[in-house]
């Protein structure tokens, strides 16, 4: 469900998930310091989500949707049992925030005079959406703007081809979707599932053995 999610509101930027967790009861010992534990240091924080030790109050789990650039959030819900319906919950608030900041004419110069390239069509797009005003005047901007990213688009064409990029792109991503946190010994580490890899294509080079098992693999969990 992330294709779902409108950029944010504020700066335009990615919104993605946010975990932590909150003290729900109290073990009935005054001198508990509860604000070790979150009763009385603020909200909760993002990423706060380490087991508690037995002694410690009960919590429970919280999700949120947050701008990955300038930090505004949707409201804490409580996971309960269904994780992801609570996440869809999330992404249905954040998407009812439908304002945009406007596109003003420097944005747009100062654009212009920057690297553009093939990848940078989608943000040129979204300002051109955003636009609701001045017409005549930033019309031959945007044009500019388009001249830049067709030329970029031909350069990128004839110096390295964009295809494999982007299916490495999603391997990757497909890989980073299915890995796991794995505890040892008191340590955090990312464990990355094992992928067969059948015997017929032995003969393969490296490369083309390694897309052939991940592309074998079940599409990542898109939520």
């Amino acid at each position: 469900m992330y294709e779902q999610l409108y950029p944010c509101d504020h700066c335009g930027g990615r919104g993605t998930l946010g975990f932590s967790q909150r003290v729900v009861a109290e073990t009935g010992s005054s001198p508990f310091d509860y604000g070790k534990y979150g009763r009385h240091a603020g909200p909760p924080v993002i990423g706060d989500v380490m087991p508690r030790p037995a002694f410690a109050p009960q919590t429970e789990k919280l999700v949120c949707i947050y701008c990955s650039d300038c930090g505004m959030s949707t409201p804490w819900l409580p996971v309960g049992k269904d994780e992801k319906s609570a996440m869809t919950r999330c992404a249905h608030i954040w998407n009812r925030r439908l304002s945009r900041p406007k596109i003003t004419e420097g944005d747009l110069r100062d654009l212009i005079e920057k690297e553009l390239g093939a990848c940078d069509s989608q943000m040129v797009i979204d300002m051109l959406a955003r636009n609701d005003e001045d017409w005549e005047t930033r019309g031959p901007l945007f044009a500019m703007l388009a001249q830049r990213l067709v030329d970029a688009t031909v350069s990128t064409i004839d110096s390295w081809p964009i295809d494999p990029v982007l299916k490495d792109a999603a391997r990757y991503r497909k890989l980073v979707q299915l890995a796991k946190w794995v505890d040892i010994d008191g340590e955090r580490y990312v464990q990355f599932p094992k992928i067969p890899s059948p015997s017929e294509h032995d003969q393969c080079l490296f490369e083309d053995r390694i897309a052939l098992a991940v592309d074998a693999m079940p599409d990542r969990d898109r939520w």
